[in-house]
């Protein structure tokens, strides 16, 4: 695969491309400076906006461009996340001046019409009853509070509390709009049948026509002092208790990423989920489901280690996380368990670069990270360098149960657990 180029726009906006001939299509993917961090204490706007950029702009109704997108045969989502609000798409060579359009038009123009507004509050309303009455989901929650300090972008809720919600006016989310979506700051990537000529008439000539005040990239705080403490969410109407445990953990940046990457995957990722899901799911019989992830962004991360049990088995199962964290240090991984992990990564990797959706994602991701245009080319040898030592290392420090927030949410009862 040749390296990608790169191209900053007239208007800021950066453009990242690859040519993969053999792929018939063209996949898509990208961001804008306007996730939660960019919300201030204006809680759920973020993700208010991003679901209403297809609802409709300032010379198309929602319903044209549904027809419009499905009549060329593209598509195009938008979703908003902690740190950016993201956008993805697929279209052909024929469709990509169109879609990219499109796209600007509903980044540049939305129309923000009062019935759409209702809709996405019903919408969004409806999700949070929904997953209220989620145990899974509930523990990460409130690990994810547990972990950050309040307010962190990090460990708020997008979708804000169900008042918040009721109390969003289209005015906040023009204002926010007009803050935060615009050309500074958007990062857009793509691949498959594409050429220099198709780039430039069909995709950084509309691209270029964006307009607007963003004020660009968010300066992220780190987070902070993490003080581990137990969580217990009452939910005595559910059959299954969900088990999550977690600290933070390093930056996309730091220069441990690599080896705690490859220290979460032996631990709670490779195969039927690593030595957690031996241990509790295979060996024991203990949980449905158990595995360990590993969320790391610009300013710090999250580590989690999840499970869901039968409430019987809640005391056992924190029992069987804490072994297998403890087990790191009294039996860290072997050179074989390392060896491994490094061919599944570089593995993974290659594989996922047949598609093009998923090569699209990783250019987004080497130039919102700052990796360098190469980075594909070096992954491989980043992963292979690590030393054994390192990622027992990284698994030790990382992992560490004393410095972990426990959650269980569920049919808890009396249970008393600590980890």
């Amino acid at each position: 695969m040749s390296l990608p180029d790169r191209t900053v726009l007239g208007n800021g906006a950066v453009l990242v491309s690859i040519a993969l001939p053999s792929n018939p299509f063209l996949a898509f993917r990208g961001s804008v400076p306007a996730g939660v961090a960019a919300e201030g204490e204006d809680r759920g706007v973020a993700e208010f906006t991003s679901r209403l950029l297809l609802g409709g702009t300032r010379r198309t109704s929602a319903a044209k461009l549904a027809d419009r997108l499905e009549g060329i045969g593209s598509t195009l989502e938008f979703h908003a996340s902690e740190e950016v609000l993201t956008f993805q798409g697929r279209c052909t060579r024929e469709t990509a001046a169109e879609t990219v359009r499109l796209l600007v038009e509903c980044l540049g123009r939305p129309a923000f019409p009062a019935k759409e507004v209702e809709r996405v509050r019903g919408e969004i309303l409806n999700d949070l009853r929904i997953e209220a009455d989620d145990t899974r989901h509930r523990a990460m929650r409130a690990l994810a509070e547990a972990v950050f300090p309040k307010g962190h972008p990090y460990g708020r809720d997008p979708k804000a509390d169900p008042g918040r919600v009721r109390r969003i006016s289209r005015r906040d989310l023009v204002a926010f709009h007009e803050a935060h979506v615009g050309p500074e700051g958007l990062i857009f990537a793509v691949t498959g049948d594409i050429d220099r000529d198709l780039i430039e008439r069909s995709i950084a000539a509309p691209l270029s026509r964006l307009k607007g005040d963003g004020h660009g990239p968010v300066e992220i705080p780190p987070p902070g002092t993490h003080r581990p403490r137990t969580v217990r969410i009452p939910m005595p109407h559910k059959s299954q208790a969900d088990i999550a445990i977690g600290t933070q953990a390093v930056s996309r940046l730091h220069q441990d990423y690599y080896a705690v990457n490859l220290a979460n995957l032996l631990l709670g990722r490779i195969g039927l989920f690593g030595r957690l899901g031996k241990n509790l799911r295979d060996d024991q019989g203990l949980a449905y489901y158990a595995f360990s992830s590993l969320d790391t962004r610009t300013a710090g991360g999250l580590w989690s280690a999840a499970a869901g049990v039968n409430p019987a088995n809640i005391v056992r199962a924190v029992r069987g996380i804490r072994e297998e964290l403890d087990r790191l240090r009294t039996d860290p991984f072997s050179a074989d368990e390392l060896a491994n992990g490094r061919d599944n990564q570089v593995g993974s990797l290659v594989v996922s670069l047949e598609r093009n959706a998923e090569v699209a994602g990783e250019l987004h991701r080497l130039e919102y990270y700052g990796l360098g245009m190469d980075f594909l080319e070096r992954y491989a040898d980043l992963v292979r360098s690590l030393s054994d030592d390192a990622v027992r290392g990284a698994a030790r420090r990382s992992f560490d149960p004393e410095a972990c927030s426990l959650v269980i949410a569920g049919p808890v009862g009396k249970t008393r657990v600590s980890l």
